[in-house]
């Protein structure tokens, strides 16, 4: 992975910033993260509680939404789309995809921390992630309105968005690698009981 991303590089820059491969260069970078995020969280010591439920795929299907919106948010710096459509009228449309994609984006966190919220006897670095995931959100929220309004203008708020974006990604990549660590402790656990056994 780190070898393809260094081959986008090399075309991001033979190529003039071309669209196409700045947005994958974008999307191989949260990929990586998101790999080095899985190795560490899955070597971290944990115990299970077994009440997970649902979480593990709440919390991919969340993680999927999250990136598809960074790849859009991507795709309008790429293209300038912002000042295109600002200034020219074009590219409205992709800048809208962006717009249109925080209510997925926004309904799947909340969804995510709602359920959070509502498990009894959820482990503490569940819990604790689940919150991060909400309070990430709230900021991308707020630099992403700021940087709308200022219609991409201020680079910094402009990385800010992206960094808040790749930090709720890796928060919801720990949150769901711990949550299939914890269901998957459970189905050991119940293959491995007496009672399991005996009905075997």
């Amino acid at each position: 992975m780190i070898g393809f991303q260094g081959v986008l590089g090399g075309l991001t820059v033979t190529q003039l910033l071309r669209f196409d491969i700045v947005t994958a260069h974008l999307g191989t970078a949260l990929l990586f993260f998101s790999a080095m995020l899985i190795m560490g969280t899955a070597l971290l010591p944990y115990t299970s509680t077994g009440t997970v439920g649902q979480l593990p795929w709440l919390g991919l299907g969340a993680t999927a939404i999250v990136y598809g919106q960074c790849l859009l948010g991507g795709l309008v710096g790429s293209r300038w789309a912002a000042r295109q459509c600002f200034g020219l009228g074009e590219l409205c449309q992709v800048m809208n995809s962006h717009l249109l994609g925080i209510v997925p984006a926004t309904l799947a966190v909340l969804g995510l921390t709602w359920v959070v919220w509502r498990t009894p006897a959820l482990s503490y670095p569940l819990r604790r992630l689940g919150s991060l995931a909400s309070t990430w959100l709230v900021f991308q929220l707020v630099m992403g309105i700021a940087t709308f309004r200022l219609r991409l203008q201020v680079e910094p708020l402009t990385v800010i968005h992206h960094t808040l974006g790749a930090a709720l990604v890796g928060t919801l990549v720990c949150f769901t690698t711990l949550a299939w660590r914890d269901a998957l402790s459970r189905d050991r656990a119940a293959l491995s009981h007496p009672d399991y056994a005996q009905k075997a």
